[in-house]
């Protein structure tokens, strides 16, 4: 109603002219007609009149509708009635006109016509609201919005208009064009003639099903054998006939031996580039055909695996005598083909191959974001290579509704989403506007498009999973430097939980991509020197989305230490970046046992000064160290690293006084910058501290800190880290742990370990020489010598060749030369073949040694021609453990049957440099918890000293004896609650020295087996044996009742003087449920201990006494084995949920029913303390006993040994809704008593019913933990983590691995680890505001708030953060921060800081360029903003409108801006 009679001719008028301008032909130009007001109205659809006049007739017939302005609902039904109906793959265009602002929403209606490819345009005429007309229009709005006076001015904007929609339509035909392929084949030359005529039928039906030509698809074609000839090339123009004529006359002409390595090789470097017609520039996708007559004379892996990397997917056929598994190495998997007899199906495969997408098939569950740069640099033929090359990774994710969801976010000098995660569930659908996604123009404000995604992308509005723990992926892809700071936007968004990955091309730098992708960089960092280089890196980045993104478990260490942090505070770092160092500090809690006898810690801060924050002693308990690192504050300054230093001399020296005991020293430095203004050199204070003090310092470095000064400071690159970002310190947290493990200084541990080292052709030059240095780092923590680690190695391909035996190296650097100096063999891949024999190298004959341990690792990088799992279960069975390591293209499921557990296999995927070894850490951990006992020392356990105190009153030897004890003693866990020591002395008579309950300090322990002394007498063994089992009961202090395991540590040099009780011992022994370990010496009789300890003990003899030295490390481990874990969690509810489905086999059945009752044996079961219920699934959910039911272990075991399988279907997502039935207090669950609830979900495959989110909902809400463990190779990974909600509560394990100590262990640190908040203290408070604005009403040239209103909300601001007594709370104690949400405007820096007037001022004369709206989506950024918050208390104010509204626990409160003061009354 607001154009008029007149205006509207103006139109009419318009409409005239600009039509008449396109060839309007129902096979070129279609026009169509709405006109719209309070509603639209279909005028004519597209094409619907009959020539150029009758439209102009229809234009004359137009009526002058009036009423109010409903541009959402118009852009709506235009979509619906007239480009629904658009003919396919031709570029669409709207152009609005209109005067006034529009009534409704417009945004969500025009992102989805751009969804079906439609470029808006816009004409403004008047004053209507631009900024939401720039929702509606294309970018960049110079071309695409149009603004006018009035409607006489549409006449001259008729030439302007036409050439821009020309040349968008150019643009948009681009992306039209069909892609087809490119296909070569290669034909072996020495096929028999019954074979030659079989290809001559395979290949012309193969070709007369493809779409064959110039601009179609192309064909090439070759022959070889030694030597390849080429037919004819991608670029010789041949039609389909001619080419089938060539095929059909193909005389083939063998010339030697068959090299089909060479000849892939060949076609590599020849066939597959632009010269000969490839087109893989232009994003077309690459084949490659072989068809093989035999067995190649060369190898073929590593050619076949250098194609496949360049994005060409290898077909490869085999005729009769071809080699199914070279073929099968050839081929891009599935796509290995056996041709006789098959040729129908094998051409109809190929064909569906060339074209369709294949997606991958991994268990992946993802929201990815692809955030494009479409800035002018790009052109807009480069932008064309973008779409190709989305196509081809999006054509190869599996997408669709509950698995991969897609969204895309274009940025230049402004981002826009036009998908969402919830726009498409259809991959097709996602194709079709890639295939015509539009190219902008303008600057690259990377930083602004990373805050928009993390604000308005990654949220539950816009359809993301989060709240499902569905994994949330960004993939930027830019083609040069931002021209906004984009390091923080980066940080806050991997912050938020996004994984991102940065793809730079082009002029982009290393460093900058760097600033962008989560840690680490090779994994997610991608850089092509031009834009045609894109399509070959598609493939690689789709396999990389495809694989998961895991954390693993870092078991708890319990060495001792002394460990301080030492913090750099200076005002380079945000308070995000401080609370990221302080989040990395308290996860080392996690890692260690935290004590006065375990670890402690400590922590100083530096600036412009040092401040020590707490000493070692100060704290005790990981709650108050956690507390204390809560209570931190930064205080800003310069950056005096060496005043940092100097001042942890001091304390070093203090932690010697106070700990009693010579223990590891260690300091973590984490700074961000050089040291400046300093008196002295870093490198002073630091080598103090490494030399004199003995204090091992791992110095990490942030953002723009000195590498050099780092090592100047560690004194070591070993122990010098950096990152770009400190949200990346989480990441190297593993790295320093596994250091500091495996650097522990240990004496070496009585094993022989072979390393079965792949030489075959599956392994190229450059992963034989990693796979090298793998062993040497492995070796190198290793202690060589007769009575310590002894190493040999066995290479491999086609037969094993053992280059050296266990006893040929005693000296550890002959040995490390001697592995540099290893040559390749080269070969086929025989990995069962070489586990068979490798058994031998075990032998005494070789060096083996019947009492050591006994380790296999394996390093191989390919796929075994012959079974591994039988010759690696024989191994095993002979109690040798394997470690199986995997480099980039070693097969997944084949290594895991080799380690036999998820524990031993370790992947190596992507190897740049040997220091890049990724998965390097876990392997360290998992071998060092076998060979350096420093990592793994005896936790729990009752242990009593029976010591032969027989003999002469000063004989020789007893000192080395009472050194047998002490070093027990030393590496123990001594405590009430861990290790309890007691000691009897005999000799005629026992006596008690001191008993379990006795002394619960190390300290007093060696004091009191230091005084010991001999008695003289006879040796009456038997009778001290019998006596000692008195001292194992609860009134001495003995803890067999809660199933604590117990020891009597037998030393003794002689023979037993009262034989006659030999005969009733044995009896006694067994019914007391004690281990024994009887260790003799000199004359010892080595028979009469055998029949000492029978089957339950462990029988050690020492010739001398100074070799019972070397015993000391093989004693101390078998303890270990012995040892229950620690478990801080005393009382807890643990229900058991276990698959009772078909597919379990009876051995594995009671493999789960074993496991059990090893998980609840190490806790203490009792009505008090640990409750255990125990429910089945199948088809329904099937009851066994409730937490009430029992209250000991020994009815639990039996319960357990009761339970019968059901045996039909996975019915899991019905347990987990019926489970919650045992989790109340009438079943015995105390969970109104907040004692802590576990779920322990035990399954072997994936869900087979309806997925139920409440359900899961239901038991989150009732703060019950969820623990899975996945058996066997059907598990649904991703479906797991969503159960569990957290990739670390998830376990993968095999059924044979299942019952290793190690899978007990791993669910104990689970179930035992209290995961519930530290109830924080009432006296202080923390506060973080959040300000957002709405300013609609405005134009582009004004700032925030008209002159009259900016002081007013100034000084609000200013009044808040001088706020008083809040409510209870003192002024002394409030923590105040302010935040400002600008909605999708490019401010950096205005996270959560204190408050600042410079700051208030910027936010005050910001211009806005859209419109800062309040709506759902900036209450949803606000609450992502918040939840990102620390603070305790969270407070949203918004202008302009009076709402309150209060969500998730988030107080949001809205002030009016003509409000001059705020009183704190509000907020209180």
């Amino acid at each position: 109603g607001s154009i008029g009679e007149s205006d509207f001719e103006e139109v009419r008028k318009f409409l005239h002219s600009f039509v008449d301008s396109f060839n309007l032909r129902p096979d070129k130009v279609r026009v169509g007609l709405a006109q719209f007001s309070d509603r639209p109205y279909q005028e004519f659809l597209l094409g619907d009149y009959s020539d150029k006049r009758d439209l102009h007739q229809k234009l004359n017939d137009l009526i002058y509708r009036r009423g109010g302005t409903n541009t959402g609902l118009a852009l709506t039904f235009i979509r619906e009635n007239y480009f629904r109906l658009a003919r396919q793959n031709v570029p669409g265009i709207a152009i609005v006109i209109t005067d006034g602002e529009s009534n409704d929403d417009v945004e969500e209606p025009s992102q989805r016509l751009r969804n079906l490819g439609v470029s808006i345009f816009v004409i403004r005429v008047g004053t209507g609201d631009m900024e939401k007309l720039h929702t509606i229009a294309n970018t960049p709005h110079e071309e695409f919005l149009f603004s006018i006076d009035n409607y006489k001015e549409l006449q001259g904007l008729k030439e302007s208009l036409r050439n821009k929609v020309c040349f968008t339509v150019t643009l948009q035909s681009q992306a039209f064009v069909p892609k087809f392929a490119d296909l070569f084949i290669l034909v072996d030359s020495s096929a028999s003639r019954q074979e030659q005529q079989i290809i001559r039928t395979f290949l012309p039906r193969l070709i007369q099903q493809l779409n064959v030509g110039k601009n179609t698809n192309r064909v090439g074609l070759a022959q070889f054998s030694e030597n390849v000839k080429e037919e004819f090339l991608l670029n010789t123009d041949k039609a389909r006939n001619e080419i089938l004529s060539s095929i059909r006359s193909l005389t083939l002409r063998p010339t030697g031996e068959r090299k089909i390595g060479n000849a892939i090789e060949y076609a590599h470097k020849k066939f597959f580039s632009n010269v000969t017609g490839s087109r893989v520039s232009e994003g077309f996708k690459q084949f490659l055909l072989v068809i093989s007559a035999g067995e190649s004379a060369d190898g073929v892996v590593q050619a076949s695996r250098t194609i496949k990397t360049d994005a060409v997917t290898v077909f490869a056929v085999g005729l009769n005598k071809a080699d199914a598994h070279e073929m099968k190495y050839i081929s891009s998997q599935p796509h290995s083909y056996k041709l006789v007899g098959n040729i129908q199906q094998v051409q109809q495969k190929i064909k569906s191959a060339i074209d369709t997408w294949e997606d991958c098939m991994f268990d992946v569950v993802a929201d990815i974001a692809f955030i494009v740069d479409q800035s002018s640099s790009i052109r807009s033929k480069n932008f064309q290579l973008v779409r190709d090359f989305l196509e081809n990774t999006i054509g190869g994710l599996d997408v669709g509704e509950g698995k991969i969801k897609i969204a895309v976010v274009l940025y230049s000098d402004f981002p826009r989403v036009d998908v969402n995660f919830n726009t498409f569930d259809d991959k097709t659908d996602i194709l079709r506007y890639i295939s015509s996604m539009p190219y902008g123009r303008g600057k690259t404000y990377t930083g602004a498009a990373l805050k928009f995604a993390k604000e308005h992308v990654f949220t539950k509005a816009r359809g993301s999973r989060r709240d499902q723990h569905v994994q949330q992926v960004a993939v930027v892809i830019t083609d040069g430097k931002s021209t906004d700071e984009v390091a923080r936007a980066a940080a806050a968004l991997r912050r938020s939980g996004v994984t991102i990955f940065a793809l730079g091309i082009k002029d982009t730098e290393e460093d900058d991509l760097r600033e962008i992708a989560s840690y680490p960089y090779k994994k997610f960092v991608f850089n092509v020197e031009d834009f045609d280089k894109l399509n070959s890196l598609s493939n690689i980045l789709t396999k990389t989305l495809c694989n998961e993104i895991t954390d693993s478990i870092i078991p708890r260490q319990t060495t001792k230490a002394d460990i301080y942090f030492l913090l750099d505070e200076s005002g380079s770092i945000s308070y995000d970046e401080f609370d990221d160092m302080k989040n990395f500090t308290k996860q080392w809690l996690e890692a260690f046992e935290v004590g006065n006898n375990h670890v402690r810690f400590g922590l100083v801060k530096f600036a412009s000064s040092a401040t020590t924050v707490f000493r070692l002693h100060d704290y005790n308990t990981k709650a108050d160290i956690e507390k204390a690192v809560n209570a931190l504050i930064m205080e800003g300054g310069g950056t005096r690293t060496d005043l940092g230093l100097r001042e942890m001399i001091p304390l070093f020296e203090e932690a010697v006084r106070t700990r009693g005991e010579k223990v590891r020293k260690l300091l973590i430095v984490i700074t961000d910058g050089e040291s400046r203004g300093t008196e002295e050199s870093v490198e002073v204070p630091a080598k103090l501290l490494r030399t004199e003090q003995n204090v091992t310092i791992y110095a990490i470095g942030v953002k723009d800190a000195s590498e050099p000064e780092l090592e100047l400071i560690s004194g070591s690159p070993q122990r010098t880290f950096y990152v770009k970002n400190y949200d990346f310190l989480d990441e190297i947290k593993k790295d320093i742990i596994t250091e500091i493990c495996s650097f522990e200084g240990c004496e070496g541990l009585f094993a022989d370990v072979v390393f079965l080292l792949d030489g075959s052709e599956s392994v190229s030059a450059k992963d034989f020489e990693n796979m090298k240095y793998i062993m040497k780092l492995v070796i190198d923590r290793f202690v060589i010598g007769p009575d310590k680690e002894r190493v040999a190695v066995v290479q491999y391909g086609t037969d094993p060749n053992e280059e050296f035996s266990l006893n040929k190296f005693d000296d550890k650097a002959v040995l490390l030369q001697e592995i540099t100096n290893i040559k390749q063999k080269n070969g086929k891949t025989y990995t069962g073949k070489a586990l068979k024999e490798v058994l031998q190298s075990f032998n005494i004959s070789k060096g083996g040694r019947a009492s050591a341990l006994k380790f296999l690792i394996l390093l191989t990088d390919g796929e075994s021609r012959d079974d591994v799992s039988e010759p690696a279960k024989v191994l095993r069975d002979n109690f040798i453990n394997i470690n199986a390591i995997g480099m980039r293209h070693a097969n997944k499921s084949q290594i895991l049957a080799i380690a036999g557990s998820h524990d031993g296999v370790f992947f190596e995927d992507a190897v740049a440099s040997p220091k890049e070894l990724s998965g390097f850490s876990k392997l360290l951990l998992t071998l060092t918890s076998y060979i350096f006992p420093e990592c793994k020392t005896p936790e729990l356990i009752d242990i009593i000293f029976l010591m032969d105190a027989s003999g002469s009153p000063n004989k020789d030897g007893f000192q080395e004896m009472i050194n047998l004890m002490k070093y027990t003693v030393s590496k123990s866990v001594v405590g009430e609650k861990r290790v309890r020591f007691g000691a009897v002395t005999y000799s005629n008579n026992p006596h008690s020295e001191f008993t379990l309950k006795q002394y619960y300090s190390q300290t007093d322990i060696l004091r009191v087996i230091s005084n010991l002394k001999t008695s003289g007498g006879s040796r009456n063994t038997v009778r001290a044996l019998n006596y000692t089992l008195s001292y194992f009961g609860g009134t001495h202090g003995g803890r067999r009742a809660k199933n604590v395991p117990q020891v009597l540590f037998l030393i003794t040099d002689g023979p037993v003087n009262d034989l006659s009780g030999l005969a009733t011992w044995p009896e006694s022994l067994a019914n007391s449920e004690v281990n024994i370990f009887a260790i003799g010496t000199e004359d010892a009789d080595a028979e009469q201990l055998k029949e000492m300890v029978g089957k339950k003990g462990t029988v050690h003899y020492a010739k001398t006494y100074q070799d019972l030295r070397g015993l000391q490390k093989r004693i101390t481990q078998e303890l270990c084995d012995l040892t229950k874990p620690i478990c801080e969690m005393e009382v807890s509810d643990l229900v058991f949920l276990i698959d009772g489905s078909e597919s379990i086999d009876e051995p594995s059945w009671n493999t789960l029913k074993k496991t059990m009752i090893g998980i609840v044996k190490e806790l203490d079961i009792a009505q008090d303390k640990w409750r255990v219920g125990i429910a089945q699934f199948s088809d329904i959910l099937l009851h066994h006993f409730y937490l009430n039911t029992y209250t000991s272990f020994a009815e639990v075991e039996e319960a357990i040994n009761k339970i019968r399988q059901r045996k039909q279907g996975t019915s899991t997502w019905d347990a987990l809704r019926n489970i919650r039935y045992y989790f109340t207090r009438e079943n015995g669950s105390r969970i109104d008593e907040r004692v802590a609830q576990n779920l322990l979900l035990i399954t072997d495959g994936k869900a087979n019913d309806e997925k139920d989110l409440n359900a899961l909902a239901y038991l989150r809400n009732k703060n019950i933990t969820i623990t899975a463990i996945g058996i066997g190779d059907e598990i649904k990974k991703s479906e797991l983590r969503e159960i569990a909600g957290s990739a670390d509560r998830v376990l993968i394990e095999t059924f044979e691995g299942l019952e290793l100590k190690t899978t007990i262990r791993k669910v104990l640190h689970l179930l035992c680890t209290d995961t519930r908040p530290i109830p924080q203290p009432p006296y202080d408070c923390n506060i973080d505001i959040a300000f957002g604005f709405d300013v609609s009403r405005r134009t582009i040239t004004q700032t925030l708030f008209r002159p009259q209103v900016e002081p007013l909300v100034s000084a609000a601001i200013h009044r808040i953060s001088m706020m008083g007594d809040l409510c209870c709370i003192k002024k002394d104690k409030i923590t105040t921060r302010f935040g400002y949400k600008l909605d999708r405007s490019v401010l950096n820096d205005f996270g959560f800081e204190k408050y600042s007037e410079d700051v208030v001022k910027k936010v005050m004369s910001f211009q806005p360029a859209e419109p800062l709206a309040f709506n759902e989506f900036l209450l949803d950024s606000f609450r992502e903003m918040l939840a990102s918050s620390k603070a305790k208390a969270k407070v949203g104010v918004f202008s302009r409108y009076k709402t309150y509204h209060q969500n998730d626990c988030q107080l949001y409160i809205i002030f009016f801006v003509n409000v001059p003061l705020i009183e704190q009354e509000h907020l209180c």
